[in-house]
């Protein structure tokens, strides 16, 4: 009988926790901070390719420049 007892507690523990996680994941879900990151995110990626851009396009002015001092 104790078994019994200790297995439907368990099972209705159970129950609570997914239904708190399904709560909370919902709350997330439906927050705007997620969107928000995301867009950040795609930023911060896009502003590191740009850098890398410019960076590469000093250092092929700055070889052109080294060239035509030369000549």
């Amino acid at each position: 009988m104790e078994f019994i007892w200790a297995l439907v507690i368990s099972i209705i523990s159970l129950i609570v926790v997914l239904i708190v996680a399904a709560i909370v994941r919902y709350a997330i879900d439906t927050s705007k901070t997620s969107k928000k990151l995301d867009m950040l995110i795609k930023e911060v990626h896009y502003l590191k390719t740009e850098i890398k851009k410019q960076q590469q396009h000093k250092q092929q002015d700055g070889s052109k420049h080294i060239i035509d001092e030369k000549v």
